[in-house]
């Protein structure tokens, strides 16, 4: 549903936020984001509140087709994802000068963190209100749904499969109400003691061809995800490369004593995880793994995923030079 917001001076910002997003948390708080983010701004803006998935993707093509420069999405990693997917249509950019900022107010905090953004509500505002802007990279996953359908989605932080696709979807369907930390670092260390060790057959770059047991691997923009887990250290969101890390196949103790490392990023130092770079990377496999992306759970592969170098401008906080 879409409502109106009226001033004296509009600059074409259209605002999205998504009431159940951290567990309901935004919802409760909706009130004081919205009164917040009108102090600030003080431009007309349009607003819409979600309440059906994909809204959000729906909503932000529509506006930017009416002329927004400015895209404001409020929710979390799933909210930012649907709200990215909006600024494509048959794919391509709508628009390619519109820009996103972003209030995070969601589960895992993943993309917020990689970016560095502030955790305040009022700091997230300021860094919007400031208008300093950064090109990042995005990444598109082609697959088949379950009608057998190809289709393209948009991600900007991450993209799991195995353990990742799996602890998601547990998430996704029971356990936000939880908290992102809470939430994602329980349902992880449950879903490490059950989930088996899977057969994938990884190609990067068409050059790069790997088959082996895997209990996941993680395609990653950024570095941070699913509530603060710091996978990927080195990952940057403005490279034009993926990192890419191989989860290899462990044991219970030999996952029991790695999963607490992997929010300080300690794991790599254990040889039971590897890493690559690359810019196209299909997966695939004779088993059912599922995947996700940006928090999302999507389905099972097979899947093609590629970067899309400096696709998107976002508001950022951007350190003046001295």
């Amino acid at each position: 549903m879409i409502f109106e917001m009226k001033k004296e001076k509009s600059k074409g910002v259209h605002v999205i936020i998504n009431p159940v997003s951290g567990g309901g948390k935004t919802g409760a708080k909706q009130e004081e984001i919205l009164n917040a983010l009108e102090r600030k701004l003080r431009n007309e803006y349009s607003l819409c509140v979600t309440s059906e998935p994909l809204e959000a993707s729906s909503s932000a093509r529509r506006a930017i087709l009416d002329g927004s420069e400015l895209i404001i999405t409020i929710g979390g990693d799933g909210t930012i994802q649907e709200t990215v997917n909006g600024f494509f249509s048959n794919g391509n950019l709508v628009n390619p000068s519109c820009q996103l900022g972003i209030i995070d107010s969601g589960t895992g905090h993943g993309f917020a963190q990689s970016l560095g953004l502030p955790t305040g509500l009022e700091q997230q505002l300021e860094v919007i209100h400031r208008g300093h802007t950064q090109s990042v990279d995005l990444g598109k996953v082609v697959f088949s749904d379950e009608n057998g359908q190809q289709r393209e989605h948009y991600f900007i932080n991450e993209c799991q499969a195995g353990i990742g696709g799996e602890v998601v979807r547990l998430v996704q369907s029971k356990h936000k109400r939880l908290g992102g930390f809470i939430a994602f670092g329980a349902i992880t260390l449950f879903t490490a003691l059950r989930y088996p060790n899977q057969s994938m057959t990884v190609e990067i770059d068409g050059t790069t061809r790997i088959t082996e047991r895997f209990i996941g691997v993680v395609i990653g923009n950024g570095n941070y995800m699913a509530g603060g887990m710091n996978l990927i250290p080195h990952a940057r969101v403005d490279d034009g490369l993926f990192d890419i890390l191989f989860m290899h196949e462990q044991s219970i103790p030999q996952r029991l004593w790695n999963f607490p490392k992997i929010y300080s990023g300690r794991h790599l130092a254990s040889p039971k995880f590897t890493q690559y770079r690359g810019k196209k990377v299909t997966l695939s496999s004779s088993e059912r793994i599922p995947f996700e992306a940006d928090g999302e759970f999507l389905g099972s592969l097979p899947c093609s995923i590629e970067i899309l170098p400096s696709a998107l401008q976002i508001r950022l906080n951007i350190p003046e030079k001295k």
